[in-house]
């Protein structure tokens, strides 16, 4: 079969063109490579911290020690992507503890507040009773301190009467007053006790009542 030189040409051609494509393709593939590769470096990410110097360090993993005084999590061109404080001294997490108990202290406080008043006359009116309770127990050992020294009295006259007509003072004598003295003693201790109640009392309801006006400024 003969080849004219057209048909020579046309082969030639189609040829050419799928060098072309092949060409083509082969560069769009290495573009995509290269996009990809520099997606999956931009993806990655770096820590930047201050190490013993202060200088900046970005590095892709941090010592425990930089780490604990606060870093940055970065990407490949430097974008922040996440910043970590410094983890507090003992002092201030001890300061920072005793700051949320107190805030939980706080709101029990409130919580019982409102539980059990309504307003700040309920509280007052809680108050009153309290009181009257205490001031009545204290009524009753000041009157037995009355019964006592008034008892002591007593012995201290029998031991007296013994010693005017030259006479030992009997033993049972000795031994009440050893034993009235010693109820006294306790019992005016009773009486400090519950006069330090009385003023813990009064002061825990004025401060229930500066609260709730807090709470409840209505």
């Amino acid at each position: 079969m003969t080849v004219t030189p057209a048909k020579r040409y046309i082969s030639a051609k189609r040829i050419l063109t799928r060098c072309s494509r092949a060409a083509v393709s082969s560069v769009v593939v290495s573009v995509l490579l290269g996009m990809a590769s520099g997606s999956i470096a931009e993806d990655k990410l770096f820590y930047r911290y201050l190490d013993e110097q202060g200088v900046p360090v970005i590095n892709h993993q941090i010592p425990p020690e930089f780490a604990q005084k606060g870093y940055e999590v970065v990407t490949a061109r430097g974008d922040v992507i996440k910043v970590v404080a410094p983890a507090p001294s003992e002092k201030d997490a001890a300061l920072m503890a005793q700051q949320r108990q107190r805030e939980a202290e706080l709101a029990r406080w409130d919580e019982e507040l409102r539980r059990r008043y309504s307003s700040v006359a309920d509280i007052d009116a809680a108050k009153k009773r309290k009181l009257a309770q205490v001031d009545g127990s204290i009524a009753i050992l000041k009157s037995n301190v009355r019964n006592l020294k008034s008892q002591i009295a007593d012995q201290h006259a029998q031991a007296a009467k013994s010693e005017r007509l030259g006479s030992a003072v009997p033993d049972s004598v000795l031994r009440t007053l050893a034993g009235l003295e010693e109820e006294l003693q306790l019992t005016e201790g009773q009486i400090e006790q519950r006069e330090q109640q009385y003023r813990n009392i009064d002061h825990k309801y004025e401060r229930d009542k500066e609260r709730f006006s807090i709470i409840h400024p209505d």
